[in-house]
């Protein structure tokens, strides 16, 4: 552990006791229809929080008139009026006349917040809601409220396969020409996500888990210390070599990354190849060392674990020389014992990344013709399984990157991601150029012999 690690940890417990009282802000993020209303009305009605409500210049739609109406706390205030019923100019100059600080624009309407308001309940000790979709107001209330504000992006479906986007908003209710708007609203918002998902500190993966999930799930939300956090993320954030590990449902972009990674991004990280007592399948590269290679060998593994009927296991010791030697990793495991091992042993220097391409509920869309087929119903299962590895670890998670099948996007996230934790990196030349020989010489270490096995096909044909 480096000595910056070690201030931290020294000084954590003193610098909580002199802490004057603080509530906490929270702020939901996410696609239209991804559920961030229904979150929000979570964390105020059976956790206390209250809405920082937004000034808006648009009319209120039926169900905020029928909350006005009823008295049920709302996220949203008119500049004009009960309801915004008044002319366009009229609304506008109003929130004008405000002089809000906080302030982005929607569907050419105005919405902002009262950094006061946010005062007045944050002094008090009071845990506050924001719902906000504009990245550059994100980044100001973090940087405004630092380690009392952190960020939490909602995802449901993937905007970016519109058949499964629009039967979804079908089911919710949408007419034809809303479903529309929201998905061509839903391709910019998740672009956004794209480009930005350091800035989240959590994403919540709302997908098919039912109310009594999500209340749950939301109680873990509201019990997280966020001065801890934001101290161990500070920690963790750092120009020295990382341990990246992906986790994620069936097919849903893990193999993807590990691609992504193996092509461009020797200057970031090298895969960490596991051992697998499983056969070599013909798209598996050099994350994985089976039976039959020539390196394969499970007694230098210290670390197994069995997923899906086969044993894996890994060198943690391939992993200190890689460390010690500046070099990032990266590897799949879908193993909630074994993460748990290696963040045990490698608390600074691991980073969970949860990759999340289609949900079960997605993918009982897409094959709604065949739920009967056996194949259908095993994969559901390893969707049900690596649900509830995702929902009962989720806070542990450092990134969730979601794979909407683009390439482009994938590497986007995983660019900010390294991008993020290599912040104040040494780029000289001198220093670079050493960094690459001694990733250029692990990497060469798991180096396959395609000839071999091109001869091989040979033979048989």
């Amino acid at each position: 552990m480096n000595s910056q690690a070690l201030a931290f940890r020294k000084n954590l417990a003193e610098q909580k006791n002199n802490q004057k009282k603080s509530g906490k802000l929270i702020i939901l993020s996410g696609i239209s229809g991804s559920g961030k209303s229904t979150i929000g009305d979570i964390l105020v009605e059976q956790y206390h929080y209250t809405y920082i409500q937004k000034y808006i210049t648009r009319n209120f739609r039926d169900d905020e008139k029928q909350a006005v109406m009823t008295g049920k706390p709302l996220a949203v205030r008119p500049v004009v009026g009960e309801y915004n019923e008044a002319p366009d100019h009229t609304k506008k100059q109003a929130f004008l006349n405000l002089r809000l600080p906080l302030v982005y624009m929607n569907y050419d309407n105005y919405y902002g917040f009262a950094k006061e308001d946010i005062d007045h309940y944050l002094a008090n000790g009071k845990n506050v809601v924001i719902i906000v979709n504009d990245i550059a107001v994100t980044r100001d209330l973090k940087n405004l409220y630092g380690e009392n504000c952190f960020t939490c992006y909602i995802h449901r479906a993937n905007p970016k396969n519109k058949d499964i986007f629009m039967q979804i908003a079908k089911q919710r209710g949408d007419t034809i020409e809303s479903a529309e708007k929201r998905y061509q609203k839903a391709i910019k918002d998740f672009d956004r996500y794209t480009n930005n998902i350091s800035l989240y500190d959590y994403t919540l993966l709302n997908t098919e888990h039912g109310y009594n999930k999500l209340l749950s799930m939301l109680q873990n939300l509201d019990t997280i210390d966020s001065q801890k956090m934001r101290q161990e993320k500070a920690i963790k954030q750092s120009p020295s070599p990382k341990i990246y590990v992906f986790i994620g449902n069936p097919g849903s972009g893990k193999d993807n990354a590990l691609e992504i990674i193996r092509v461009q991004s020797l200057l970031h990280s090298i895969i960490m190849p596991k051992h697998t007592t499983r056969k070599r399948k013909e798209d598996d590269g050099e994350e994985l060392i089976c039976p039959e290679d020539e390196l394969f060998n499970m007694n230098s593994c210290d670390l197994r674990y069995n997923n899906y009927g086969s044993t894996y296991g890994i060198n943690t010791q391939k992993l200190d020389e890689r460390l010690k030697d500046g070099i990032s990793s990266s590897l799949i495991v879908s193993n909630a014992e074994a993460i748990k091992k290696l963040q045990a042993k490698y608390t600074d220097d691991l980073v969970t990344i949860y990759i999340h391409g289609l949900s079960k509920e997605e993918y009982k869309i897409q094959q709604k013709d065949h739920l009967e087929d056996d194949y259908v119903k095993e994969r559901l299962e390893k969707y049900e399984q690596a649900d509830e590895l995702y929902y009962n670890n989720w806070l542990d998670f450092n990134h969730v990157i979601i794979d909407n099948g683009d390439a482009t996007d994938l590497k986007l996230q995983l660019d900010n991601i390294m991008t993020y934790y290599e912040e104040g990196r040494d780029w000289s030349t001198n220093t670079i150029d050493n960094y690459l020989k001694i990733a250029t010489y692990y990497s060469q270490e798991y180096k396959r012999d395609i000839s071999q096995e091109t001869h091989t096909e040979e033979e048989v044909l």
